[in-house]
């Protein structure tokens, strides 16, 4: 005990044969500390409690046995699941969320099928045109974000001039998107179109729209780019493109093909866990499109309904018109 201005503090404590130092004399230590462990768990009580089925109160039934991820649903619906797989910065609250509202978007604005390489015509509202749209064709060269961040690049040739517009395509002001040309590229972006002629990226304006056979295979184009002479915007050697030409490599120097040979050697292909992380496992694609299926549903039940009341629209008008020239007459 010790007595500082007249008030007495205590300092340590007796338990068992050792003082342990403490603030208060009813501090509760673990049990670990003092020696003293609680009996193991039985196994079989514990298998017991393992292969019984106890859902949890916030589950939906589809997340305990979310059915098999559709083909449609995974073209459909690419953007749709989640491509930060980082836990520190997902919050399934949130994506569910941004689910629902995408899907109520696509009430109101048809989103068709289409990837990096295919030809696509936007028209958006444009206060400043003449008759308040604009409408712009280009090849699709990048599909970046996830969710309702998602964003298409057109690229086009307007006046020997490169033209980028980058379109978010959850943005209320797009008014209709539509594929003129359907097929895929060898990579996931064409970035490297900026540095190549602009032949490779001209588009006609007025092109004709050329339809795609339903239950086919996207048909993949394999051509080779060529690029201009360096300087380049960016070292494309170094990323493994396909789609560039192999006439790349005469324009490089001893050195830039040292580090090309460098990054042949990297070990991080052969890291399984690092490529397990940065892609979407099985069992989450299945809790996502489990969600999706029953909102893809609700979508074409609203659809339904609103090409029924359209058709019972136009019926009415017209027998409103029989019945007004028949009275006139």
């Amino acid at each position: 005990m010790l007595a500082r201005s007249g008030l007495k503090t205590r300092l340590c404590s007796v338990v068992g044969p050792k003082y342990l130092f403490q603030r208060s004399a009813h501090r509760i230590l673990p049990p670990e500390f003092l020696k003293e462990y609680i009996p193991k768990i039985d196994v079989t009580i514990l298998d017991a409690y393992r292969n019984r089925f106890i859902p949890a109160a916030g589950k939906k039934s589809w997340e305990d046995n979310p059915p098999l991820a559709k083909d449609e649903m995974n073209r459909l619906y690419q953007e749709l699941l989640p491509h930060n797989l980082d836990p520190r910065y997902r919050d399934k609250l949130r994506e569910r969320l941004e689910r629902r509202e995408m899907m109520l978007r696509r009430r109101h604005l048809s989103i068709p099928e289409f990837y990096v390489g295919s030809i696509l015509a936007v028209q958006v509202a444009d206060k400043f045109a003449p008759d308040g749209t604009h409408r712009f064709v280009g090849i699709c060269i990048e599909r970046y974000n996830e969710g309702l961040w998602t964003t298409f690049t057109l690229r086009n040739v307007v006046d020997k001039t490169a033209v980028e517009i980058a379109y978010e395509l959850y943005n209320p002001t797009i008014q209709s998107i539509e594929v003129l040309l359907l097929e895929k590229r060898l990579d996931q972006n064409l970035l490297y179109l900026r540095d190549a002629p602009l032949q490779e990226s001209r588009v006609p304006f007025d092109m004709t729209p050329i339809p795609h056979p339903s239950n086919t295979p996207v048909p993949v184009n394999t051509k080779k780019v060529k690029l201009l002479p360096p300087p380049w915007k960016f070292q494309w050697f170094l990323h493994g493109y396909r789609g560039i030409d192999d006439s790349m490599y005469d324009y490089l120097t001893p050195r830039q093909l040292d580090e090309i040979q460098d990054k042949v050697l990297l070990t991080d292909r052969y890291d399984l866990m690092k490529m397990y992380r940065s892609r979407v496992c099985e069992e989450e694609k299945r809790v996502t499109f489990g969600d999706v299926i029953l909102q893809h549903q609700d979508l074409i039940r609203y659809h339904e309904q609103r090409r029924r009341e359209l058709v019972e629209q136009h019926q009415a008008g017209k027998a409103l018109e029989k019945t007004t020239t028949a009275g006139t007459g």
